[in-house]
């Protein structure tokens, strides 16, 4: 059974990855490429609870939960792909189970309790603790971007040193065809996340599945729902007392007397029943079923419940100014403000895939205040919003952006464009430039160009074509502002007056 979890985990794990790859544009396959953020029941509880409504998005958190009841927690030890990745990190390292902090078990279910009160009074964290969040965040910002540097830049070094590139050109065109990005894209905060990202991996090597045993929320809640597990771990009464079996649990879930198991913290991971000697442990679904009982003690809750509405003070008084409001462009199809944040878990799929094809999404610093931290946010003099995608508003898994048909998006309204005359090249040059005009994507286009007499800089009389928006065809896509060849600021700049959000 170590062996099919391994497989199990393994052939998760190259799930994700054909599900993370598949969210490029245009979208091809049938299966939701968030499945996975779909199936957490944590991202499922804090959306809805958050919003206040049912997400039909996460029936597949409903099925781990039901399975959760008799299995007890095999979703961390089979399926969880940043439990995957610690368990393959320390493997490469062949890293033993470390020290035991048992003390510190608490810890995990005082931030679920921290995160929940914050949720009830609609102040959303739950993305910043998340497994499955915190794992898709973090390829997609950081080690996506890592790799994709990497292989090109060796792809590059090829192509200058090799004799026969037409074979190498072949090789790379099935590497950008299949794994690689057309072109590299980078991300704001991307820094910050892989720092998070890696001291999860270091963590490791202070005790195995630290992260798990310790800090995940998402483990906690799972722990909760598998008070009534009849797959546990038992020990037949000829055990020799070897030690080996609490020496190798990943979860420090066994007991010091080798017999009794902490089943809630239990991952059903079969280490101790592979390397049991004696072989007399086991695990399966007899016996009788007993619940297991959390230590977490009046205090410890009251403090996680008080940490939690001092959350919802700090996040909810923050000040943000207009001017930084000023530039937030939202995803077409995102609900009101305030319901975005709510539901919004900073997984990041969106910017993923917007990186595929106008490389509009980025994620935001402090533009949206505290509570926007990591928010996506348009970058138009980076990237724009492609007219004819619509694909991030088909991988939000918790409905913050609401899914639209590309007639609907065609017509949508992000924004409106500006045209700062004091940059741009026909007010303050005097001079022809046609780019943002030729861009425009909208039929009929929203920037006309007027053919005026100006008096140049040398005295002479010129006719020049000066272009002019046409508010109600705008719908602030960016691509005017991306295309603009003036150098540094645009002389084109998308605010998000007139913004459309979705409300049911």
């Amino acid at each position: 059974m170590k062996t099919v979890r391994r497989i199990s985990q393994i052939l998760f794990l190259l799930f994700f990855f054909f599900l993370f790859l598949a969210a490029t544009y245009p979208l091809k396959i049938k299966i939701p490429v968030d499945l996975f953020l779909r199936m957490d029941p944590l991202i499922a509880l804090s959306a809805m609870v958050s919003a206040r409504a049912f997400v039909e998005t996460f029936i597949w958190a409903i099925f781990v939960v039901a399975l959760t009841i008799p299995l007890g927690r095999f979703f961390c030890g089979w399926v969880c792909p940043l439990g995957t990745t610690l368990d393959v990190t320390s493997f490469v390292f062949k890293n033993k189970a470390g020290k035991s902090y048992p003390r510190f078990k608490y810890i995990k279910h005082m931030i679920l309790i921290f995160l929940l009160i914050g949720a009830i009074f609609s102040s959303q964290l739950f993305w910043f603790f998340d497994p499955v969040a915190l794992f898709t965040r973090s390829i997609a910002l950081s080690i996506w971007p890592i790799i994709t540097l990497i292989s090109s830049s060796i792809f590059g070094l090829a192509f200058k040193l090799a004799s026969y590139p037409d074979w190498l050109s072949r090789v790379h065109n099935l590497f950008s065809s299949t794994l690689l990005p057309d072109q590299l894209t980078f991300f704001r905060m991307s820094g910050w996340v892989l720092l998070i990202f890696l001291a999860i991996l270091v963590a490791e090597f202070v005790s195995r599945r630290f992260w798990c045993r310790y800090l995940c929320p998402l483990g906690a809640l799972l722990a909760f729902f598998s008070k009534f597990q009849i797959w546990r771990r038992r020990v037949a009464s000829d055990c020799t007392d070897c030690a080996v079996c609490q020496n190798v649990c990943k979860m420090d879930a066994i007991k010091s007397d080798f017999r009794l198991t902490d089943d809630v913290e239990c991952i059903q991971c079969y280490d101790c029943v592979k390397d049991c000697s004696p072989h007399v442990t086991t695990i399966n679904f007899k016996g009788k079923v007993q619940p297991c009982k959390f230590d977490l003690g009046r205090r410890r809750v009251l403090t996680s419940a008080a940490a939690g509405l001092v959350s919802v003070g700090i996040l909810k008084t923050n000040f943000v100014g207009r001017n930084q409001t000023a530039a937030l462009i939202r995803p077409p199809g995102s609900r009101d403000e305030e319901d975005f944040l709510d539901r919004c878990i900073r997984c990041h799929e969106c910017v993923k895939v917007c990186s595929t094809s106008g490389r509009f999404l980025q994620p935001t610093f402090l533009e949206a205040g505290l509570e926007g931290l990591w928010t996506p946010v348009g970058v138009a003099r980076y990237g724009y919003c492609e007219f004819n995608c619509t694909l991030c508003t088909e991988v939000c898994p918790t409905d913050a952006i609401h899914v639209l048909d590309v007639k609907t998006k065609k017509k949508w309204i992000i924004g409106i464009a500006y045209i700062d005359r004091d940059r741009c090249i026909p007010f303050y040059k005097n001079e022809n430039c046609l780019v943002c005009q030729e861009h425009c994507p909208t039929s009929p286009k929203a920037i006309e160009l007027k053919d005026e007499k100006v008096l140049h800089f040398d005295g002479t009389e010129r006719l020049v074509k000066r272009p002019y928006m046409i508010e109600d065809l705008c719908i602030g896509c960016g691509i005017c502002e991306t295309k603009c060849p003036v150098a540094g600021k645009s002389a084109i700049i998308i605010t998000p007056q007139n913004e459309q959000r979705w409300v049911d």
